[in-house]
């Protein structure tokens, strides 16, 4: 058998292992992107309760 009966005979199977790279290319991100909210999320809480933090703002005293 040569290369092009295998090639046209696996075309699926690409098809398949690309569409499965994709997705975990897409989740990776998606993890990522939650991440970092939920980062941002909890320093945003951490600045609106803490009361030992300095008042933000460039206010001159």
């Amino acid at each position: 058998m040569g290369l092009h009966f295998d090639h046209k005979s696996k075309a699926g199977e690409r098809a398949m292992e690309k569409e499965r790279k994709r997705l975990e290319k897409l989740a990776a991100k998606k993890a990522k992107r939650e991440a970092k909210r939920e980062a941002e999320e909890l320093a945003e809480l951490e600045r609106l309760t803490n009361p030992n933090a300095p008042p933000e703002g460039n206010q001159e005293q």
